[in-house]
């Protein structure tokens, strides 16, 4: 059996029934799996350097050594298939 959940009310802790804790696992399994398929963007926005970094970048060295910074990172961080 499932560990039992709980919501606060007014009068404190209250047990939620199975049917609906059932649900909620569902979409927290739901939420899990998004946020696993969607980690890559999360990485990927970590790891480029900032806009103005980038831009300044372009100004000095060219769109190919910003294209090859923007590559490794893609590279580095690849979208699932």
């Amino acid at each position: 059996m499932a560990e039992k959940l709980y919501r606060a009310t007014a009068r404190g802790r209250e047990e939620i029934p199975e049917d609906e804790a059932t649900k909620i696992r569902a979409e927290w399994v739901k939420a899990d799996a998004e946020m696993e398929a969607t980690k890559y963007i999360r990485d990927r926005l970590n790891a480029y350097p900032d806009w103005r970094d980038q831009l300044d970048q372009i100004y000095h060295e060219g769109i190919d050594a910003w294209k090859e910074t923007i590559k490794a990172v893609k590279d580095a961080h690849p979208k699932p298939e």
